[in-house]
């Protein structure tokens, strides 16, 4: 029997850190029934927990080419994947970016080869290996057209032995391999250069793959295995580095998962440049996005700096202006409110240090950029500023105590009043799934495409989902309370939490409870306007809303 374990993914155009699972684990599961063979599934987060690795094969998939800080659910570390190895027995495999590029090692640091650990470590496709190898030949190879219709379909059913379905496990999915600019070298730190010309999934078996997980239960699901979601089966791709969105081919995808009824259907990467290239087609794309997406949904920008020099030294994609305009498109399509009480569609930011031609100036242009689309008015859902992890060579050494000034600076600066503007005092965010406990706090996230964190200030029951009503803010993270909170049900700590209310009050009211009327809670309080903000967070009885 073979087990596969699922080391997580984190790379530049696939995500499958929990509550997501890749594409690749499904595909290698479908590989492995296509050839007629069993197979037992385990993350690493169980093995963590204690259970053991069976079989006489054991294949791992990983590869956090970058990596971020995640709320649970660590990718497999390099010490980890030694430690496993040493245990097992059997045949060893090892795929995905790890296998090619090796075992990152955070932000700034080089990946390490652990290819001598294992018996084999293709460099190309885990699933095509695996298929082949169950059928007594060893190659490396990329998988066909047909075989990636076929196992995307028979490994659907992996998702039913992982540890976060049904929910909140958001199934990953890939639209087509490679990169647009891939004739040009790519951008000088990105692995999807590697494959080459971008091969494209069909629009039906793309539907037909949502179609077979949801067979199976998933509701949750991200187009994010691409590395620009506005130049799928786009005109010109090879001849231009900016090819003619394929509007049509693009609509056949969002209605034909649109109209499967999904709970949570978000995209990801998306290339400003061609956004702004192609300026018309772009805001009617970013429209039906909108439209048929729910909210919360990100279009990624890799704009990685805002510095001429670093952007010619690394053939980045794009300049600051066209960033600029690709922001404008996709705030004026998506930034009005959806049900779930997050922002329809909005762009999100990737600034990158460590590249080549990096100087003290860069710190302050990506700053000034920054700072003008603030004052722009515009939103963004979220800035990512991170070391870039070399796996082409050509890092420059980060300025560290510059690198720790301007992530502090945009927090303060930028971040968190983008934040107030986006989610504003008394918002409720709908459908928070409530997921871990940390001290006294609770702490959950939206299901979706970079899910802002969101906590509680108290002890609540988690894996459900809850409403929640923002009353403060950090840097990348709000605070609120549940919605509605039932007041005559609530804890010391949750009462304590309610704005204006405090211990002393949050006292007086547990001895006075049950109350039916919030006159009575004045009789004890003796605050008109503490009174008058209660009724905005609680209500007297389950399942009412509270005056207002």
């Amino acid at each position: 029997m073979i087990t596969l374990l699922d080391g997580f993914v984190d790379e530049p155009s696939c995500l499958g850190v929990p509550p997501y699972i890749s594409p690749y684990v499904r595909y290698i599961a479908g590989a492995i029934i296509d050839a007629g063979e069993k197979y037992e599934y385990i993350t690493i987060e169980e093995w963590r927990r204690g259970r053991r690795i069976k079989g006489d094969v054991l294949l791992i998939s990983a590869g956090a080419i970058v990596p971020g800080r995640y709320l649970r659910g660590m990718p497999i570390s390099f010490k980890e994947f030694i430690e496993i190895c040493k245990g097992f027995r059997g045949i060893k495999i090892l795929t995905g970016s790890a296998a090619r590029y090796g075992f990152g090692g955070g932000g700034g640091n080089e990946p390490v080869d652990g290819s001598k650990y294992v018996d084999y470590a293709p460099k190309k496709d885990g699933d095509a290996f695996i298929y082949d190898f169950l059928h007594g030949e060893i190659n490396d190879r990329r998988r066909n057209m047909e075989e990636w219709r076929r196992w995307s379909i028979y490994g659907a059913e992996v998702v039913k032995r992982h540890p976060d379905f049904p929910q909140p496990l958001i199934a990953e999915i890939e639209t087509y391999r490679g990169c647009i600019r891939w004739f040009t070298g790519g951008c000088s730190f990105c692995m999807e250069p590697a494959f080459g010309k971008p091969v494209f999934r069909d629009e039906k078996d793309i539907v037909a793959e949502v179609r077979e997980l949801m067979r199976y239960g998933v509701t949750n699901f991200r187009l994010g295995g691409q590395s620009c979601f506005f130049s799928y089966k786009a005109s010109g791709i090879g001849k231009k580095e900016r090819p003619r969105p394929n509007e049509n081919a693009i609509y056949r995808i969002l209605k034909g998962i649109h109209d499967l009824k999904p709970a949570v259907f978000h995209i990801d990467n998306a290339n400003p440049a061609v956004i702004a290239e192609w300026p018309d087609i772009s805001r009617r794309i970013a429209e039906r996005i909108a439209e048929y997406c729910t909210p919360g949904n990100i279009a990624a920008f890799g704009m990685e700096s805002a510095d001429e020099k670093v952007i010619e030294r690394n053939n980045l994609n794009t300049s600051p202006e066209e960033v600029m305009e690709a922001i404008k498109i996709i705030n004026e399509a998506g930034r009005e409110r959806g049900e779930n009480g997050m922002p329809k569609f909005l762009p999100g930011l990737n600034i990158l240090y460590g590249l080549a031609g990096e100087s003290k100036e860069t710190y302050s242009k990506n700053y000034r950029f920054l700072k003008k689309i603030v004052e722009q008015g515009y939103l963004l859902r979220r800035i990512n500023v991170r070391q870039v992890v070399s796996i082409k060579g050509g890092k420059t050494k980060i300025l560290r105590h510059l690198f720790i000034k301007f992530k502090r600076t945009i927090n303060e600066e930028i971040n968190l009043p983008l934040l107030k503007k986006m989610l504003p005092y008394g918002t409720v965010l709908k459908n928070v799934y409530m997921e871990i406990h940390k001290g006294t706090q609770t702490f959950g996230r939206q299901i979706g495409t970079y899910p802002i964190l969101v906590g509680i200030p108290y002890k609540t029951e988690i894996n459900r989902f809850v409403d929640v009503k923002i009353f403060s803010h950090s840097y990348k993270s709000v605070t609120g309370l549940e919605c509605p909170l039932n007041l005559n049900r609530a804890s010391m700590k949750a009462l304590q939490s309610i704005p204006g209310i405090g211990e002393k009050r949050a006292v007086s009211i547990i001895r006075g409870r049950p109350y039916n009327t919030f006159e009575e809670i004045k009789a004890d309080i003796g605050d008109e306007n503490v009174i008058k903000e209660l009724k905005n967070w609680v209500t007297l009885s389950d399942g009412v809303e509270s005056e207002s």
